[in-house]
């Protein structure tokens, strides 16, 4: 599966799970991170630096909706694979 089409499918996971996804140009606001899971008002959010390469994007991405609920989601087995591999 090409990186576009794999980040493609990250993203509707995010989505189906009701989680924000944004894309932010995090080093100009003075944050040192590359982003992941966090709650904004008990609710979570992802936050990825925009400027990340899209490989960077899908693991930070996979790692994300690894600490999720997954289970009653359905998600094709070569993004699963992808998800499963990242270490929390």
């Amino acid at each position: 599966m090409n990186e576009p089409t794999l980040l493609q499918h990250l993203e509707e996971i995010a989505d189906r799970l009701g989680v924000e996804l944004r894309y932010e140009n995090l080093g100009q606001v003075g944050i040192r991170t590359e982003g992941g899971l966090c709650r904004v008002c008990g609710k979570p959010m992802i936050l990825i630096n925009r400027k990340e390469s899209p490989r960077r994007k899908i693991m930070i991405l996979a790692r994300s909706l690894r600490k999720l609920n997954l289970e009653n989601v359905f998600i094709p087995p070569a993004v699963r694979t992808v998800i499963e591999a990242q270490s929390n």
